[in-house]
Order: structure tokens, then C-alpha cells, then sequence
């Protein structure tokens, strides 16, 4: 049959293109349905603040009147301004395993993007850095982890067949939470906790927007020259504080001050997935789960240290190891039994190194692919 790739262009277009994933992974007891409602707001031009600094399109690939995949095409102007190169960006990319489905596709993708100016195209980004990214290349047999991707092995194989190399990846650490921190990681955390001026402390929900400004503060610090950072802009932050009100627990969420001053933040979530997992896309907003807040306390096993950064001017100040170490406490006392500590760029050695002396293991790789235009 005829293959053939078009625009989404219409509702009935967008309910396929959100659908689709169900075809693609309906024998993959490991993948988590995307709420659908959150899901179809995130590619809301109106709606998702990303698109106030980037544009994008959305593709359909069909075999006859099958729908055997879809992609995303995105600029961003703000990743534009602070990396000064013309790169753009890939994403939501699904796909039955089949190559000729694929090369449509991303060159679909890829022509867009040359069209609008682009020299390279990288991704997956779902839409970029500061969302879900990263293709997995490696851990499929066990399940993601909230704000996390999945996706079935071929589709390597896909994009390395369409000449997409690896850019850089992306690494998820496991680390049991009924272990022991190392004594030393123990005592200089201690150390560290007790040094005059510097205090350790939980976020504090009642003032919630306040805290996200200074989670904002650090991220903006601490990650600029991380590899493909963008900054969170005004209106994204504003949307992740909506989103994060009622997901943050306080004991999983940490910071560092001195004199008045943040040095840095830790930001752990438990992972909503082991709910999710059974919802199959049917619930209202992501916020609806605190309907069940109460009850999900007591029956979540992990969580993910989904942020954990000091300012660049308080790097050697040694706060890392006391959100390290206060984290892991705060897990056991809430009785998780693991976590997941992603995802870390592998040529941030030195934080791969604290996570490997804490104990934690690699046991998931994610690749970020990209192509010369």
C-alpha cells in the first residue's frame, strides 16, 4: 500500500496523531498511557507557553488509511538565542517497525525544519529540554519513571537507518532506598549541614509560587552550560507551579541558603506512574490525582530525583551531598523502597560520580540523536 506523510490539520487529525501510541504499544506491558487530557493540552499552540518563543508542526505517516506513525517538527527561538547555532528539534516521534514509515517521517520533519532556517536537526524532544526527551536505548524491561520516556527498541534501529547519530545521552541511576548512605557521604553531609551561615531546608507549599521562583533562580544558574539547556521563561514557570502545586511532597523537596541567599535545590517526585500506569489515559487534569493524594502516600514504592543543582558560584560549597543524603532518609521515612536519580548528561562527571558512590547503578540509557541538514 501507498505510503503517505501529512500535516495534522484538523480534530479528527489530532485524535489520531494522541491515539496512536495505544497501536504502537498494545503488547508492551511496561509502557505508561500519557493522560490524554494533559497530553492534548501540552501540543496546544493556545495553550503550552513553550510556543510563545518556538513554532512547530505536527506529521501523520499512513500506509493505504492506516496511521503507522507521527512526529513533531519544532523551532525554538529561545535554544536559538542562547546556543547561537540554527539546531532544530524532533519529537513525540512514534512509529510501527517500519523503515519506510520512518524515512517519511523524518523527512517530513527534516525539510520543515531546513525550510525554517534549521542546519541540524536534534531530538527527541517532547517538545524540548524541559520536558519528557530522549529515545531509550537501553533498561526496557522495567517500566518508566514519572516525566520519563519508553518507547520499543527498533526505533534506534529506525533513526540510525535515516542517518541520525548520537548527540549525547542521557543516564538513569537506580538507587535502593533501603541502603545505607556511605559513612563519609554521611559525616561530610553533617559537616557540610553545620557550617555557620548555611541552612538546609524543606520547600514550604504555603508560599508556593515563591518557591518556585527560587527553584527557577538555581535552575537558570546551575544548568546554563549544561548541554541543550533553555531557560525556564516567565510563563513556564508560571504553568510548572500550576502543575507542580499539588504533586510536590515536602520532604522530597530541598534548599540550600547562606545569609539569605539560595545556593541550590532538590526536588524529588514520587512516581505517579505506578498509578498512572492502570488509568490508561482516562483521567481529567494530572492535578486530579490529588483527589487521591492521601491515599497514594502510603501506596507509592519509588520516586525520582527529578531536579538536583547549586548555583555556579556555590559549586564547592558541598550542599549536593547534604540533598543527597537528606533525600535518602526522607525515603526511607516514607517507606519508597527505590528511586530513580535521571536523568544526569554523561559528561557531567562529577555528579555521575557522587551518584555512583552513593551506591546508585545505571539501569537505563536515553540518546538524544541528531542529523546534519
Amino acid at each position: 500500500m501507498i505510503m503517505t506523510v501529512r500535516r495534522v490539520a484538523s480534530r479528527s487529525d489530532l485524535k489520531t496523531f494522541l491515539r496512536l501510541p495505544w497501536k504502537i504499544y498494545s503488547n508492551d506491558r511496561n509502557w505508561v498511557p500519557p493522560l490524554l487530557w494533559d497530553f492534548s493540552r501540552k501540543l496546544d499552540k493556545s495553550h503550552n507557553p513553550y510556543f510563545q518563543h518556538a513554532e512547530a508542526e505536527y506529521f501523520l505517516a499512513f500506509r493505504g488509511d492506516e496511521a503507522v506513525g507521527r512526529i513533531t517538527a519544532q523551532k525554538d527561538k529561545n535554544y536559538e538565542a542562547h546556543w547561537k547555532e540554527k539546531v532544530g528539534h524532533f519529537g513525540f516521534f512514534e512509529c510501527a517497525d517500519d523503515p519506510a514509515a520512518a524515512q517519511a517521517l523524518l523527512e517530513a520533519g527534516c525539510a520543515w525544519l531546513k525550510g525554517k532556517g534549521c542546519i541540524k536537526a536534534q531530538g527527541p524532544f517532547n517538545p524540548n529540554v524541559n520536558d519528557e526527551c530522549g529515545l531509550l536505548i537501553a533498561g526496557f524491561d522495567t517500566p518508566p519513571m514519572f516525566l520519563m520516556t519508553h518507547n520499543p527498541p527498533y526505533y534506534q534501529k529506525l533513526l540510525e537507518g535515516q542517518g541520525f547519530a548520537k548527540a549525547m545521552d542521557l543516564l538513569a541511576y537506580r538507587l535502593d532506598a533501603v541502603a545505607e548512605a556511605p559513612p563519609d557521604v554521611a559525616k561530610y553531609a553533617e559537616t557540610i549541614r553545620h557550617k555557620e551561615g548555611i541552612t538546609v531546608r524543606q520547600w514550604d507549599l504555603g508560599r508556593f509560587e515563591r518557591e518556585m521562583e527560587l527553584f527557577r533562580e538555581v535552575y537558570n544558574s546551575a544548568w546554563e552550560r549544561n548541554w541543550g539547556m533553555v531557560k525556564l521563561t516567565d510563563a513556564e514557570l508560571k504553568a510548572h507551579t500550576v502543575e507542580l502545586r499539588t504533586l510536590v511532597w515536602p520532604e522530597l523537596a530541598f534548599f540550600a541558603e547562606i545569609e539569605g541567599k539560595v545556593m541550590g535545590a532538590s526536588l524529588s517526585l514520587p512516581n505517579y506512574n505506578e498509578v498512572i500506569i492502570k488509568l490508561n489515559g482516562r483521567i481529567f487534569p494530572l492535578g486530579a490525582l490529588r483527589i487521591g493524594l492521601a491515599r497514594l502516600r502510603k501506596s507509592l514504592k519509588s520516586c525520582r530525583v527529578f531536579a538536583l543543582g547549586v548555583k555556579q558560584e556555590y559549586r564547592r560549597s558541598g550542599v549536593g551531598a547534604v540533598f543527597y543524603y537528606d533525600t535518602l532518609m526522607a525515603a526511607k521515612r516514607l517507606g519508597l523502597k527505590w528511586g530513580e536519580m535521571s536523568w544526569i548528561l554523561e559528561n557531567n562527571v562529577a555528579m555521575n560520580k557522587a551518584i555512583q558512590h552513593m551506591g546508585g547503578r545505571v539501569y537505563k540509557t536515553y540518546r538524544i540523536f541528531e542529523k546534519a541538514l
